[in-house]
């Protein structure tokens, strides 16, 4: 059987616009060949279901991150720019970072980003080992930043306003040193927030290192 001459980029990049419209739960492979005006099962051509899907998405995602990145003998400043490069790549597209944590993709994007974070930390003079766990954690922080930042996007002015108030209702009396933090835990400045957090985590690395 004929193959259909449909180009596997034109597939992702017509996903990654269903996404921005309709969320990881919208998007189907239906909807998907609709989209592309052909059968939902010409799509099974490149994608096994809609899992395999979502990785290519997730691929695509991050296909700029660390593209000819050169490093500069400061794996502090480097750790925390490809931490930026890559959130920054999961906040371009409308629930990037749920579709990426749903994943375990193996590919050449992915290991690319993977070993320039490693070899970046390595410059401290960390085990690869010790680096590769770093990476990890770096990975998870970036990826519950954006998942929390993206979700909060999505919810409607009104709703956040009666989160508020039942916030007041339930803490005021009840949990009183979350309530003097009330502030910092409604803050929406998501990248001080994601600032404070990666600069703490690059002092424990720094500390960990010292003491390997």
């Amino acid at each position: 059987m004929k193959i259909p001459k449909i180009d596997r980029l034109k597939i992702l990049d017509t996903a990654i616009s269903l996404l921005e419209s309709e969320g990881i739960e919208g998007l189907t492979m239906r909807k998907l060949a609709d989209a592309l005006q052909i059968k939902a099962a010409s799509l099974y051509w490149h994608f096994d279901n809609k899992q395999t899907l979502i990785e290519g998405i997730a691929d695509r995602i991050v296909s700029d991150v660390a593209v000819n990145f050169e490093l500069t003998h400061h794996w502090q400043e480097d750790s925390k720019q490809l931490a930026y490069d890559l959130r920054n790549a999961f906040l371009r597209h409308r629930d990037g970072a749920r579709v990426f944590a749903g994943t375990y993709v193996i590919s050449e994007n992915v290991l690319r980003i993977n070993n320039t974070f490693i070899s970046a930390i390595m410059q401290s003079g960390a085990s690869a080992e010790l680096a590769s766990q770093m990476t990890m954690t770096l990975l998870y922080f970036i990826l519950g930043c954006c998942i929390e930042q993206q979700s909060v996007m999505l919810i409607e002015k009104e709703k956040i306003t009666n989160k508020r108030e039942a916030f007041k209702q339930l803490v005021q009396d009840n949990f009183p040193q979350t309530w003097q933090a009330r502030d910092v835990l409604f803050a929406d400045d998501f990248t001080h927030r994601f600032d404070f957090g990666l600069e703490q985590l690059i002092l424990g690395f720094q500390h960990q290192i010292n003491e390997s």
